[in-house]
């Protein structure tokens, strides 16, 4: 028996899904929120994004942005709450939040869980709210009091989870256990389909890109960068790898993914590069709207990134994969097959910047040799 039950679903009115949640975990969440809104049309369902840092960092902000007009293209979901930048705005959130009434909240965070149920509880005082929150600390003994503010707090148990599990077999767990959805292994994968409007955008940017009539090869998709140093390639790793790969045929066109705050200092250094070396290389940016991103992934012919977002786009998308992953939380890195691989950072630190750029170049071209 579920947590939260089909009457208590039938019943609500208003539910609101709060995580901090980043693209990646979005992509596969959504799965399992419209399968829940699926289950109960009649739901008014909100997600409440706010990671509760309160600063004006640009990466958090414009992510925020981006996330939102994702949300809003789905098409199933009825508000979402951004990243603030000030404790203002968050008491803004929680004033509109507070509006709803919302009957059934539930929780999803690992390092702030405690802050959201009771956020949750400020927000609705008369709400069922369930937190789903990571192992808990001393046996959950003080669990009654750290979340008193929740009704219900759930525990994910790996130990009923296989050992190589995916991400989605967790959150098809969870979702079980808290609202009694559960998904079909062949409904479990993620789907991100771009609107079609997106289309003319990629076609014109890739044709401003690259002009050369006699060198429309392979279309090279990278992205080096992520949220944390230690999951980064280096752009000089970057730059080796595009030379070896153009080696092997100079009609291949690269393009390199960058969030706006580094673009100037990527296409600086990149425009330099192309001037001494003659290869197709452009950076990418996302300009407009976040579908500019997917759209590009679901074009190129070969996707190498390190473990970010881009990794799940490019896998939802079924493009061929090489990604790079530190050796943590593997439930992450999309299944192994003839087209996807991940290479674990096993030396030096265990950082990105680690792997090799002889070990990325020979396995693109065991990858190709096999296609």
């Amino acid at each position: 028996m579920s947590i939260i039950s089909k009457a208590q679903l039938n019943q609500c009115q208003r539910l609101l899904f709060i995580s901090p949640v980043a693209l990646g975990d979005f992509l596969y969440l959504k799965t399992f929120l419209i399968a829940l809104k699926n289950s109960y049309p009649h739901i008014e369902l909100d997600i409440w994004l706010d990671d509760n840092r309160c600063n004006t960092d640009s990466w958090r902000l414009s992510r925020s942005k981006i996330l939102q007009q994702w949300i809003e293209a789905e098409g199933v979901f009825n508000l979402s709450y951004g990243c603030t930048d000030s404790k203002e705005a968050t008491q803004a959130h929680i004033d509109l939040a507070k509006q709803r009434n919302y009957d059934i909240i539930i929780c999803h965070s690992v390092s702030k869980s405690r802050q959201y149920s009771q956020i949750a509880r400020t927000v609705s005082p008369e709400a069922f709210i369930v937190s789903s929150i990571p192992k808990s600390a001393s046996f959950g003994f003080f669990n009654a009091i750290a979340f008193r503010h929740s009704n219900h707090t759930f525990v994910l148990d790996e130990n009923n989870l296989p050992k190589a599990h995916h991400i989605t077999d967790r959150y098809n767990n969870i979702f079980q256990s808290i609202v009694g959805i559960s998904l079909q292994n062949d409904a479990l994968m993620p789907t991100l389909i771009v609107p079609q409007e997106i289309a003319p955008i990629t076609e014109n940017w890739l044709t401003e890109k690259f002009k050369q009539p006699g060198k429309q090869g392979k279309l090279i998709f990278l992205n080096h960068l992520s949220t944390n140093i230690k999951k980064d390639w280096l752009l000089s790793q970057l730059f080796e790898l595009i030379e070896k790969i153009a080696s092997t045929d100079d009609s291949c066109r690269f393009i390199i993914n960058v969030t706006k705050e580094n673009y100037d200092s990527v296409l600086a250094q990149t425009e330099s590069f192309v001037k001494q070396k003659n290869l197709q290389v452009a950076v990418f940016t996302v300009n407009e709207h976040f579908f500019e991103l997917p759209s590009l992934i679901a074009k190129a012919d070969f996707v190498i990134t390190v473990d970010t977002a881009i990794l799940h786009f490019a896998f939802a998308a079924k493009r061929p994969l090489l990604s790079m992953m530190r050796q943590k939380k593997p439930y992450w890195a999309p299944p192994e097959s003839s087209h996807s691989h991940v290479l674990y950072a096993t030396e030096g630190k265990g950082h990105i910047s680690d792997i090799s750029v002889e070990r990325v170049f020979k396995q693109y071209e065991t990858m190709n040799s096999d296609r």
